[in-house]
């Protein structure tokens, strides 16, 4: 344990003990630590990290509605001057990251980082960013097009047009990779390009994907000192739901283009009018190019294959 965590430990378990929390577990995670508390038959995580050019970051996991989490919120505020308005972390500097149309037959693969600070998290505020699941298809277009004019230096997007994504995809296969390598792929690199332009970020927080925490060990591979959490439910962070904002305007507009392009109104999703369009399309274009605007390792390309040249 580096000293600057042991000291900070040191005086803030006296201070959690006085209120019934009590230190229950001490686990190293890279760049850190991650010390259990306990109260009865509550649990909470906490995440110190150290570097050398920011001091200690600290992350607080858990039940957000558990007493333990705000009793122990409260002690970290004390600790620290910090933004209230950061509720999964305690960096003033961070970049989110997200990604739209992995889960959509047609169209674009887009991965989105953004570098926030707590300055612009009122505006952002202003703008209704909020997890992008919970915005119509509107109000995203409209809100991403005011985070382009206030902050285009502060958004980093890599789109894989589905040809592309194909042709990557079936590459990494063969390589005994899968989607979530190509996935933590295209995090890592979205997110080393604004590291360059913001390097006193305090750390990255990317909407978790996948168990094995492959954006964390790709970047930790850079020999970063940068704290990098992977965490389920991460567009609750203003910078994630920006990055998922405008990942999703990224995709509405290259599905939008795609449609246009081929004269076919091409659904998003998964759902039951995909192969029906699917069929329509290798009606008209045939199925060898299917892949210039669908992912095919979906289970619909057999199908449609199946029903079409019976292979």
């Amino acid at each position: 344990m580096h000293k600057q965590i042991a000291e900070f430990l040191a005086h803030l378990l006296p201070l959690a003990a006085a209120q019934g929390i009590h230190m229950v577990g001490e686990s190293e995670v890279p760049y850190g630590i991650q010390v259990k508390f306990q109260r009865g038959v509550e649990t909470c995580p906490l995440n110190l990290y150290y570097s050398t050019k920011k001091g200690i970051s600290k992350i607080l996991g858990g039940k957000k509605t558990t007493t333990i989490y705000a009793g122990l919120a409260k002690l970290l505020d004390l600790e620290v001057t910090t933004s209230k308005s950061m509720d999964m972390h305690q960096w003033r500097h961070w970049i989110g990251s997200d990604e739209c149309g992995k889960g959509d037959y047609f169209g674009t693969l887009v991965v989105c980082a953004f570098a926030a600070d707590e300055e612009i998290v009122p505006v952002l505020k202003r703008l209704g960013i909020m997890d992008s699941k919970k915005l119509r298809d509107p109000q995203i277009v409209e809100i991403a097009k005011k985070v382009y004019q206030l902050y285009p230096q502060r958004i980093s997007c890599i789109s894989l047009k589905p040809s592309k994504y194909n042709e990557i995809y079936q590459s990494m296969q063969a390589q005994k990779k899968n989607l979530n390598d190509l996935l933590a792929w295209l995090h890592s690199t979205a997110i080393l390009e604004l590291l360059g332009k913001y390097p006193a970020t305090d750390g990255v927080l990317v909407d978790q994907f996948s168990n094995s925490m492959k954006v964390k060990r790709a970047l930790e591979a850079k020999k970063l000192e940068v704290p990098v959490v992977e965490r389920h439910g991460a567009e609750a962070d203003i910078a994630v739901a920006t990055a998922s904002i405008v990942a999703r305007y990224q995709f509405l507009q290259a599905l939008d283009a795609q449609s246009r392009f081929y004269k076919v109104p091409f659904p998003k999703g998964a759902g039951s009018r995909i192969p029906v369009v699917a069929k329509e399309f290798v009606k008209q274009y045939g199925f060898n190019r299917l892949g210039e605007v669908a992912k095919l390792h979906f289970v619909t390309t057999n199908q449609i294959r199946q029903r079409t040249i019976g292979v």
